[in-house]
C-alpha cells in the first residue's frame, strides 16, 4: 500500500532513500535546508570503499547493494559514474585491517606484485570500484526524483514530529542535523580536507587509510586527501594541513608535482560509531554514515524501504 512519506535531508543518504521509496511505489517529499550543489555530499571524493564501517556486520550487505546499483548505472554516462581500479596499499610495520576484504566484491580483488606497488609501500591490493562524479550524479539523481513525482522542498525542519501530522512516515536522513533533531550527541562532525589538482592523472584511485592518504582522478579535478579530524565542526581549509596532504601524495606519486593546484575544500563527515538505521513508530532513522555515505547509500535506502509495511 502506497504511503505518503517525508524524507528529511538531501545528501546522498536522503536522495538515495527517496529514490528507493519511489521505486517501491510511495509518494515522496524531500525536505532540506539546502540541495546540491550546496551540500557536503557534493564535496565527497565519492568512490566506493568501506570506510570506518567495518565494525558493523550489517554494512556488508549495504555496501554490496550500493556497489551493484552504481555498477549498473555506470552504463549510462549521464550519471557520472564509472568503474575504475582502486589500489589500497599498506606500509611495513603498520597494522593492516584485513576485515575490509569481507566487504569487497570478491571477483574483482587481487593482490599486487612487488613491482606494482606505489613508492614506499610493502603490500597492496587492487579492485574495480565505482567512482561517482558528484557534480554530475547528484543533479542526475534529483532529476530522476522529479520525473517520478517527488517534491523537493528547500526548508529547514526543526522537528520530525510536526511532519507526522501530514505524512504517514518520516525518514530522518539529516546527517549531522540529527544532533539537534534527535538530541543524538553520538553523531559527531569529522572534518576532511583535500587539495584539488588539475585533472588527467593518475588513471586509478589510490588509498592508504592508515595515513590517511587518497588520490582520486575525477573529471573536474584530481582530489588529493586527506584528513580525519574528529569533533572539528569548522569546514575550512588549513594551509599547513594542505601542504602535508600534498607532500604525502607527492611521495607516493611523484608525477603529481607536475600537476597544477586548482583549489581546495573542506567538508564535515557525519560520523557515528554505528549507523542508526531503525524504525521508531512512524519515524525511520537513517544517519551516521561518516565517510561511507555513497558506499552505503542505496543499500541503506533499500533497508529503509523494507521497514515500511505494505
Amino acid at each position: 500500500m502506497s504511503k505518503k512519506i517525508a524524507v528529511v535531508g538531501a545528501g546522498i543518504s536522503g536522495l538515495s532513500t527517496a529514490y528507493m521509496l519511489l521505486q517501491a511505489g510511495h509518494t515522496v517529499t524531500v525536505f532540506a535546508k539546502a540541495f546540491s550543489p550546496n551540500i557536503t555530499s557534493n564535496k565527497a571524493a565519492a568512490f566506493w570503499f568501506p570506510y570506518h564501517v567495518r565494525n558493523d556486520i550489517r554494512a556488508v550487505e549495504w555496501c554490496r547493494k550500493s556497489y551493484a546499483f552504481f555498477k549498473e548505472k555506470s552504463n549510462d554516462t549521464a550519471t557520472g559514474i564509472r568503474m575504475i581500479d582502486i589500489v589500497k596499499a599498506c606500509k611495513h610495520g603498520v597494522a593492516d585491517e584485513t576485515n575490509w576484504v569481507d566487504y569487497m566484491p570478491p571477483t574483482t580483488l587481487t593482490t599486487l606484485q612487488d613491482h606494482e606497488l606505489p613508492n614506499g609501500y610493502d603490500k597492496g591490493y587492487k579492485a574495480l570500484v565505482p567512482l561517482i562524479e558528484t557534480q554530475l550524479f547528484l543533479p542526475w539523481l534529483m532529476e530522476r526524483l522529479r520525473e517520478q513525482g517527488a517534491a523537493l522542498v528547500e526548508k529547514e525542519i526543526s522537528s520530525l514530529h510536526t511532519l507526522q501530522e501530514t505524512f504517514d512516515i518520516v525518514v530522518n536522513c539529516s546527517a549531522l542535523g540529527a544532533r539537534t533533531l534527535c538530541n543524538d550527541d553520538t553523531v559527531i562532525p569529522v572534518r576532511g580536507q583535500v587539495a584539488l589538482l588539475e585533472p588527467g592523472y593518475p588513471d586509478y584511485i589510490f588509498i592508504d587509510n592508515q595515513t590517511p592518504s587518497y588520490i582520486v582522478p575525477r573529471k573536474d579535478a584530481t582530489i588529493v586527501g586527506g584528513t580525519y579530524e574528529e569533533g572539528v565542526d569548522d569546514a575550512v581549509v588549513d594551509e599547513n594541513d594542505l601542504q602535508q596532504i600534498l607532500s604525502k601524495a607527492y611521495a607516493i606519486l611523484p608525477a603529481l608535482k607536475n600537476r597544477k593546484i586548482i583549489g581546495s575544500w573542506a567538508g564535515l563527515r557525519p560520523y557515528r560509531k554505528e549507523v542508526r538505521l531503525e524504525r521508531d513508530g512512524n519515524i525511520i532513522h537513517n544517519y551516521g554514515h561518516g565517510g561511507s555515505g555513497f558506499t552505503l547509500s542505496f543499500g541503506c535506502a533499500e533497508a529503509v524501504a523494507a521497514l515500511i509495511p505494505h
